[in-house]
């Protein structure tokens, strides 16, 4: 597709006055528009061209907000919460600077008068509806508030009003849920094969298939899709060029690998039987 790459060439070269550095950087923002038209995902283009900076700023706020108004849903902020946030924090690999200002939007976030709706919208405006930094973000609170071993009632009350203003339906938010669950215990328990190694055939895969979101009587080709999709969606670059921080990208690149093994767990187990 190369409707967008003429049509920015020969706009910038007018807008420009005739200069050649017109006609290039016209032909560059109409590359991104057709890879956004080839890929079904405007969002990106918008991300890419205009705000991409601001999405990520508002991003990290939207996050350590609602961690903490999560956090605080129970009335009390348990360790187990602050360590998850804390975890969460070294994994994004924040220096001095920006640990104090994710601890100040965690702080604001437990405050009483803290809005969530106002902060959601926010981000739901700038991100522009965007699916894969809305699933993440609703991960990563999931994985917060389950940091105690269990989801409080308000702790769900406050999770399905997040899934259902970004555009979560009540049976994705509870997918979520098991596949974050599935997740933490891959996490807990090492990593790649080896994690699975340490299980009951059964339990492994249960577990397997709870990561890649789906059920067990799926066919291989559901399977395969379902576990393009998670890659997809949970890629490091493709989450940071549509505007998530970067300090994020190892938390998407662990996720890819728990991905990947547990895809890889359920093929081999297919093969023999």
């Amino acid at each position: 597709m190369f409707i967008g790459k003429l049509a920015g060439a020969f706009f910038g070269y007018l807008i420009s006055g005739g200069s050649i550095w017109g006609l290039f950087i016209g032909a560059w923002i109409g590359h991104i528009f057709d890879r956004g038209l080839m890929q079904g995902d405007f969002g990106a283009v918008f991300n890419t061209v205009q705000n991409r900076h601001e999405i990520q700023q508002v991003f990290f706020k939207t996050v350590f907000s609602l961690l903490g108004h999560v956090a605080k849903a129970d009335g009390r902020v348990s360790t187990e919460e602050i360590q998850a946030a804390r975890a969460i924090m070294q994994q994004m690999q924040l220096d001095e600077a920006q640990t104090k200002q994710a601890i100040a939007f965690f702080t604001e976030g437990k405050q009483v008068e803290f809005y969530p709706d106002k902060c959601i919208e926010e981000f739901i405006h700038v991100s522009h509806h965007n699916r894969a930094l809305s699933q993440m973000l609703l991960e990563i609170l999931i994985f917060a508030a389950l940091a105690d071993g269990r989801l409080d009632v308000n702790e769900e009350r406050i999770l399905l009003n997040v899934s259902e203003q970004i555009g979560f339906s009540r049976h994705d938010y509870q997918r979520l849920v098991q596949m974050v669950m599935a997740q933490q215990h891959f996490q807990q328990g090492g990593s790649g094969q080896a994690h699975y190694q340490t299980q009951a055939p059964a339990d492994a895969l249960k577990e397997a298939y709870a990561v890649l979101g789906v059920e067990e009587t799926v066919s291989d080709g559901e399977l395969k899709k379902a576990y393009r999709r998670q890659m997809n969606q949970h890629h490091p670059d493709k989450l940071v060029s549509k505007g998530m921080p970067e300090e994020m990208v190892k938390m998407a690149t662990e996720k890819t690998q728990e991905i990947k093994a547990a895809y890889e767990l359920i093929m081999q187990q297919r093969k023999k039987s």
